[in-house]
């Protein structure tokens, strides 16, 4: 059985990566009721703490090379997933001008030691973004928005708005490569004025900053403490029941790690009131532990979702029901196009696709035999990977429910039929010594008969019960982390409890 949370590793790379464009804040002195913008060079060190625990540590640099400002981030985490380790590195540069306009930039994350490369160029009024991992790669134009900023540039715009003014509001356009290089991302700046904070055993002066990173499904808020240099302190985001917390630390101190990684997987399992019926049809409530309900589950016509009060919903799945005739039609291209992670243009994916089908004619046919064929086919089934592309899957035959997953979306669309993968809970009557719980898993969606079929190819499932609750699906087009914001506020935050169906 293979159940873990997929992306949320990519989803706390991120949150570090984009507390480095708050970073952005490091100045070169006091005098920002002038808004000067000189530049300073920057060498801090940070240590990141995951629910109390250290987890990894952080760098950021920024120098001036001629008449270019060039910034490098190094980040690094070892947690734990059912006991396995897994370690994640991420380097970023950029490149930009004085005046703060981007140049280039590129980006390197490693999960369990697989390189996933992202970079970028400016040319005249376009954005080239080049994307690889394992053997796939893909080059990709967008028109270049130059009041987007990333390093040099966003810190530049922060010094002409200023900081320690309480109740100043203001927005910027941030580029951010694990959000999409499509376009900026809006990110609000809001600022409370002066408010002490206490780091170890000192009481420090300290400015507050929240920045409020939005996308169309959702949000992300970081909070963070200056001190009157505009120097960053602290750095705080809580992702559900699940506090992450930066602290500028000495050199010595960042790099050095606990001996034991922090255990991620077994932490956000959610516990239920009863078995899950192996029915069509079963009803969950999904009620928010502290505070309102934020999160944004997906909606089609098999789950539909009714809020009960402020902090719980009521979700109905219901594996019958088909799309209403007359709908809004679906655009089936980015469903059926190769890409990156779904590399389905691959002559080995291509060929395992030929062979899984076998004398298979119709669509629901070959479903099933490509799904019991991926359950067979994958045979070294562990935690160990990160997320790799479909290319990658292929040739290890090695990894967890996204492996698998990512796998079998790639192999439906080598033979005509639109896929995509689908990030959510899945009940499990036993996990790692816990009864009746809810786990996060992924699997895969193929488009037949005019409606989206599950298929489980993890645990070898051609027909899903309604056991399982959708937060989002993606067709994997961009890697970025938009699909697995509705979960920020829901893990370790989440109480579920099984509604019997009349």
């Amino acid at each position: 059985m293979c159940m873990k949370t997929f992306k949320l590793f990519q989803l706390l790379v991120t949150f570090v990566l984009w507390r480095s464009l708050l970073l952005l804040f490091l100045v070169s002195g006091p005098h920002f009721a002038e808004a000067k913008t000189e530049f300073t060079p920057v060498d801090r060190w940070y240590e990141v703490y995951l629910s109390g625990a250290k987890v990894g540590y952080f760098q950021d640099e920024m120098q001036k090379d001629g008449d270019v400002i060039k910034s490098r981030n190094e980040f690094v985490m070892e947690i734990k997933r059912a006991g396995q380790s897994l370690e994640i590195t991420v380097e970023q540069e950029t490149t930009e001008k004085v005046s703060g306009e981007l140049i280039d930039f590129s980006s390197e994350t490693k999960m369990a030691g697989i390189p996933m490369l992202k970079k970028g160029r400016v040319e005249g009024k376009e954005l080239v973004v080049y994307e690889k991992q394992f053997i796939s790669g893909k080059e990709t134009r967008y028109s270049f928005d130059p009041e987007g900023g990333m390093s040099w540039g966003l810190r530049k715009q922060v010094l002409e708005n200023g900081f320690q003014e309480a109740g100043k509001t203001y927005e910027l356009k941030v580029y951010s490569p694990d959000m999409g290089m499509k376009k900026p991302v809006l990110a609000n700046i809001i600022c409370f004025g002066e408010k002490p904070i206490q780091i170890g055993e000192k009481r420090i002066k300290a400015f507050e900053v929240d920045m409020e990173l939005k996308s169309p499904i959702g949000s992300m808020i970081t909070k963070s403490w200056f001190d009157e240099n505009c120097i960053a302190l602290k750095t705080e985001m809580n992702m559900g029941g699940m506090k992450i917390s930066i602290i500028e630390v000495p050199k010595k101190k960042a790099k050095k790690m606990d001996e034991d990684a922090h255990e991620l997987l077994l932490s956000s399992v959610v516990p239920l009131n009863a078995a899950v019926p192996k029915s069509e049809k079963n009803i969950f409530i999904m009620e928010a532990i502290k505070g309102k309900w934020s999160g944004k589950l997906f909606e089609d016509s098999s789950q539909k979702i009714e809020q009960i009060n402020d902090n719980s919903v009521r979700v109905i799945v219901d594996q019958n029901q088909r799309q209403e005739k007359g709908g809004k039609e679906i655009d089936l291209k980015p469903f059926l196009t190769a890409n990156v992670y779904l590399n389905s243009d691959d002559l080995l994916i291509q060929k395992l696709a030929k062979q899984g089908k076998g004398k298979a004619k119709t669509p629901k046919e070959i479903a099933n035999n490509l799904t019991k064929f991926v359950f067979r086919y994958m045979s070294n089934k562990n935690y160990e990977v990160g997320f790799a592309t479909a290319s990658e899957v292929a040739r290890k035959k090695a990894g967890d429910c996204t492996e698998h997953s990512v796998l079998l979306a790639a192999m439906g669309r080598a033979l005509g039929i639109p896929s995509r993968v689908v990030t959510g809970l899945v009940y499990a009557d036993e996990f790692e010594d816990q009864k009746d719980v809810l786990v996060y898993h992924m699997w895969t969606q193929f488009y037949m008969d005019d409606r989206w079929v599950n298929l489980d190819s993890a645990l070898g499932l051609v027909k899903c019960p309604a056991d399982r609750i959708t937060f989002s699906v993606d067709s994997l087009e961009e890697d970025t982390i938009a699909s697995v914001l509705p979960l920020m506020e829901l893990i370790n935050n989440l109480k579920v409890t099984v509604q019997s169906v009349e």
